[in-house]
């Protein structure tokens, strides 16, 4: 409750005021009394955090609970003396609890466990398995009791579940070709490989990057776009909740969409990944997912009718939309006098001038930059940021012809990679430190763009671009490469159209831990 303003006002001159005393705690007419401050607690609050439900089978089933005090800012003195107590006498004939801590005696089927130092963990391992007789769907109730010195005490309980519900999802099948704005499905299959109906909510989600547009139009699923700051569209997502009843999927049933979803192949795909899973969601637990929400009726789970596509062996699964599209991959580079003296700074732009956007699968590259050197020059630094929105990208010293090695100066090959993707119209920043020798006769040296170990075909539909040279010295002027009929260029267009560098650099690894300059 906000305190009110009192507002004081000038009287009459003709006006006396007379304020007559009051008996304690009376309130003059109109005004509120102020509100009493909460009085601060003496003594810790405890709190127990465990599992609401636990579904157990033969083989044992672990689980934790953990507990702690807070005190408001009070600074009340620490609590000491913890003591937990597992009572699970309700689980006679379904489930067995063993705890294996030196801190925790066993009394049948109750467990106490008990902190002698505030130090100690608050924190128990339960290990939990069916009995050998207990029928699936058989449940009974744990009960925790947390007593301590110095704290309030408190009580959870946690249902056990004989049955361990498992989801498998099915085999989307990748799109190829597809033409750009054209409408996809997207179907799905869940079988249930467990001993039991699933006794939770069931989430299922989409994550995609490279351009989908999903219809938001159901009402249980949340839509949403990704913050990627390369392109706002690139990412979208799906999160559908189905709940307990209709929905639920038995032991060994196989169920579908009621609908498919249905996406719209957007005018930036080229090659569009996209990858769904499914889980079990905890009782009170927020799925989170987008901030929009479908406007029409709920999709649903039903039996499902025919053999299918066949089904992954997990909870997880990706499938591929390959656009007809092209990406116009490009490269550039400048070069200057840098501040210390002898050395000069290159700096090169892989850019995509569309008008598909190129991403990365699985943080491998979708293009890298292979930089040579002229003769009687090497590097001396580089610079690199490891965020998505960094402006460098980092370069690996190139090893023979198939391998790569983290950077380091005194070379002359190197190989700068796009570790994110390039949006269409957009570009991504390499910079190098180089040192010319005494020996340096003004040569040119090399940056060619080419795929990278993602594998994913550009289609480039120009590759006059792919190549420049440079030169140090006085500043100079990159100069576009030669010709077609140019053996230089006629290479760079034989390394993207097959995309060699996919399995050139199959093997390039990258470990960006510190965002900064290497000297």
């Amino acid at each position: 409750m906000n305190p009110k303003r009192t507002v004081f006002r000038a009287m009459p001159a003709a006006v006396v005021l007379v304020l007559a005393p009051s008996a304690p705690g009376a309130v003059a007419a109109g005004h509120d009394a102020p509100a009493a401050p909460s009085p601060l607690p003496t003594q810790a609050h405890a709190t127990i955090n465990a599992e609401e439900q636990i579904n157990v089978g033969p083989e044992a089933q672990p689980a934790t609970v953990d507990w702690m005090f807070w005190d408001g800012g009070a600074q009340v003195p620490v609590p000491v003396n913890d003591s937990l107590v597992i009572d699970a006498r309700d689980l006679a004939g379904i489930a067995s609890v063993t705890v294996d801590d030196p801190r925790c005696t066993a009394d049948g089927r109750v467990v106490t466990c008990v902190n002698k130092d505030a130090s100690q963990s608050r924190s128990v391992e339960l290990a939990l398995r069916a009995d050998a007789d207990a029928a699936p769907g058989a449940g009974g109730t744990i009960t925790y009791t947390l007593t301590a010195d110095r704290a309030t005490g408190a009580t959870a309980k946690a249902m056990v579940v004989v049955g361990i519900p498992q989801l498998d999802v099915g085999k989307v099948p990748d799109v190829t070709h597809a033409r750009v704005g054209s409408r996809i499905t997207v179907p799905l299959r869940l079988r249930n490989i467990g001993d039991l109906a699933t006794d939770r909510r069931i989430m299922l989600r989409w994550e995609s990057e490279g351009g989908l547009v999903f219809d938001r139009k159901f009402s249980n699923c949340a839509y949403g776009g990704g913050d990627d700051p390369r392109e706002p569209g690139g990412q979208t997502s799906v999160t559908c909740v189905f709940l307990v009843s209709s929905d639920s999927v038995p032991a060994g049933g196989t169920v579908e969409l009621s609908s498919p979803l249905t996406a719209t192949v957007g005018k930036r795909v080229l090659t569009a990944v996209t990858d769904y899973s499914v889980r079990l969601l905890k009782p009170r637990e927020q799925p989170g997912g987008g901030s929009h929400r479908g406007t029409g009726p709920a999709l649903t789970l039903v039996r499902a009718s025919g053999g299918g596509g066949g089904f992954e062996h997990g909870a997880e699964g990706r499938f591929t939309v390959t656009a007809g599209n092209s990406a116009d991959l490009a490269v550039d580079a400048t070069t200057e006098p840098a501040r210390r003296a002898g050395e000069w700074l290159l700096d090169m732009n892989a850019v995509n001038h569309g008008p598909a956007s190129a991403y990365g699968i699985d943080d491998k590259a979708v293009a890298v930059v292979d930089v040579v050197l002229p003769k009687g020059v090497v590097a001396s630094g580089t610079a690199h940021m490891e965020e998505e929105d960094g402006p460098y990208g980092p370069c690996l010293v190139r090893v023979g012809g198939t391998k790569t090695a983290p950077f380091e100066t005194g070379h002359r090959h190197y190989v700068c990679s796009v570790p994110f993707g390039v949006a269409a119209g957009k570009s991504q920043l390499f910079e190098l430190w180089v040192k010319p020798g005494k020996g340096y006769d003004g040569g040119k040296g090399r940056a060619t763009v080419r795929p990278g170990p993602a594998g994913i075909l550009l289609h480039d539909p120009d590759a006059s671009n792919d190549s420049v040279t440079f030169a140090f010295g006085a500043p100079a002027t990159p100069t576009a490469a030669a010709s077609s009929g140019d053996t230089p260029t006629a290479a760079g267009r034989t390394l993207v159209a097959a995309a060699a560098g996919a399995v050139l650099l199959g093997a390039v690894v990258l470990l960006v831990r510190r965002r900064g300059r290497t000297r």
